[in-house]
C-alpha cells in the first residue's frame, strides 16, 4: 500500500512534466524558426532564458513540494524569465504560453490560496506584456487566450490533484479495510477456539453429572444387589437389579448423544434434512426408540434457518430421551405452501407445560428464542399421552 501512495503522486508529476515540456519544446521550436528567419540581436540571451526555463522545470517536481519558500522562489524566477523573454522578443506573443505550465505546478506545488495568488500575478503579466507589445486594446484579445489556457491548466490540475488525493484516500481506506478484516479474522479464529473450548467443557459436564454419576450410582446398585443375593433376597436382589438395567439403558442412551455430538458438523456440509436422519439413525434408533422419520430434502436452506430448527430438534429430542420415558418418536420436515414445517412427536408421559415455562425446564425458553432468531412460530402441545412440538419458518 505505502509504494502505491508514493508512486501516484509521482505519475502526476510526471504528467504534468510532459505537458510543461510539450509547451516548452513548442515555444523553443517556434523561437529557432524565427530566429532562422529574422537573426535576432538578442539571441544569445533569450536562449540563455529559455534554457534556464527548461532547467528549472526539471529541477521543479517532488524536490520542492511543501517548502512554500522555495516554491515561491521558483515561481518567481520562472515568471521573471518568461517576463524578460516577452519584452525582448516584442514582435510576437508566443513567449505568454509559458505561463500556462506555472499555472498548474502552482496548483501543485502551494497551497490553494498562495496558488491562486500567483495565478493572478500570471494574468497580470500576460495582461501586461501583451499590452506593452501591441498597445490596447489590441493586446487585450491575445491575453484573453492566454488567460483562458491559464485557468484551463490551473483547473484541470485542480481536478488532478483532487482525485490523486481521492485515491490516496481510497488507498488508505482499502488498507484499514484490509486490516481490520485481518483482526476480524484473528478474532474470529479465537472465537472458534473459545466456543470449541466452550463446547468441551459443556460435554465435560454432561460426561460428569450424567453418565459418571450414573455409572457411580450403578456401583453402587450392584454392590446392593449382591448383598441381598448374598443374604438369599432375591425378590430384592431382583428389583434391584431391575432398576440398574433402567439406569444403564439410560446412560447408554446419553453416551450416544454425547458421541454424535462429538461427531463432525454433518448439518454445515450437507443440510438439515442429512442431519436430522443421522441424528435420528445414531441416537434415537440405537436407543430402543421406535422412529418415524418423514423428512422431505428442501435443499439448502437459510444458514440461520437451518442453525435454528436444528438447534430446536436436538432439544426436543433430548427431551424424549431424557424425560419423556417413551417408546416412539415421530420427525415431520416438509413444505407446505410457503412455510417449512418442522414437527416432532413422541408418546410418552408429557409434562407440565405451564410449570416448564415458568420454571424454565427443558429447554423451552431456549427453543423460543432459537424460532424468534429466524422469525419462526413454536407451538408445543404436551399431556399424558405424548408431546408435540411444531415450528412452522417461511420458506426461502
Amino acid at each position: 500500500m505505502s509504494s502505491m501512495k508514493i508512486l501516484r503522486p509521482a505519475n502526476y508529476t510526471s504528467s504534468l512534466l510532459v505537458v510543461s515540456f510539450t509547451i516548452w519544446v513548442a515555444v523553443s521550436l517556434r523561437w529557432i524558426l524565427e530566429f532562422i528567419e529574422q537573426r535576432h540581436p538578442h539571441l544569445w540571451l533569450l536562449s540563455t532564458l529559455l534554457a534556464a526555463y527548461g532547467v528549472l522545470l526539471g529541477y521543479q517536481p517532488l524536490t520542492i513540494k511543501g517548502a512554500s519558500l522555495r516554491a515561491h522562489i521558483y515561481l518567481g524566477v520562472q515568471t521573471i524569465l518568461v517576463i524578460g523573454a516577452m519584452l525582448l522578443y516584442y514582435e510576437l506573443d508566443f513567449f505568454a504560453v509559458l505561463f500556462l505550465p506555472l499555472g498548474g505546478q502552482a496548483m501543485f506545488l502551494l497551497p490553494r490560496k498562495a496558488a491562486f495568488v500567483w495565478i493572478a500575478v500570471f494574468g497580470i503579466a500576460i495582461v501586461a506584456g501583451q499590452g506593452i507589445q501591441f498597445g490596447f486594446p489590441e493586446g487585450l484579445s491575445f491575453s484573453f487566450l492566454y488567460l483562458a489556457g491559464l485557468f484551463l491548466i490551473a483547473s484541470f490540475s485542480t481536478l488532478m490533484m483532487r482525485a490523486n488525493e481521492a485515491r490516496l484516500q481510497s488507498d488508505r481506506l482499502l488498507d484499514e479495510l484490509k486490516q481490520a478484516h485481518q483482526q476480524l479474522q484473528e478474532y474470529a479464529g479465537q472465537a472458534d477456539e473459545l466456543a470449541t473450548a466452550r463446547e468441551r467443557n459443556r460435554l465435560a459436564r454432561e460426561l460428569h453429572d450424567s453418565v459418571a454419576q450414573t455409572l457411580y450410582g450403578l456401583t453402587l446398585q450392584a454392590e446392593a444387589a449382591a448383598r441381598e443375593l448374598h443374604l438369599g433376597r432375591t425378590d430384592k436382589a431382583t428389583e434391584q437389579l431391575r432398576e440398574i438395567r433402567e439406569s444403564a439403558q439410560q446412560t447408554l442412551r446419553e453416551t450416544r448423544l454425547l458421541i454424535f455430538e462429538l461427531r463432525p458438523p454433518i448439518l454445515e456440509n450437507e443440510g438439515l434434512a442429512p442431519a436430522l436422519r443421522a441424528r435420528l439413525e445414531s441416537v434415537e434408533s440405537r436407543s430402543g426408540l421406535k422412529t418415524q422419520i418423514d423428512v422431505q430434502d428442501l435443499g439448502r436452506l437459510h444458514a440461520g434457518v437451518e442453525a435454528g430448527l436444528y438447534g430446536i430438534s436436538n432439544e426436543a429430542l433430548n427431551n424424549i430421551l431424557k424425560h419423556a420415558h417413551a417408546t416412539e418418536v415421530t420427525v415431520l420436515l416438509a413444505r407446505q405452501s410457503n412455510k417449512i414445517v418442522l414437527e416432532i412427536s413422541d408418546n410418552g408421559v408429557g409434562f407440565d407445560l405451564d410449570y416448564a415455562e415458568t420454571h424454565g425446564g427443558l429447554g423451552l425458553r431456549g427453543m423460543k428464542e432459537r424460532a424468534e432468531q429466524f422469525g419462526g412460530d413454536l407451538q408445543i402441545q404436551s399431556s399424558a399421552n405424548g408431546t408435540k412440538v411444531r415450528v412452522e419458518a417461511a420458506y426461502g
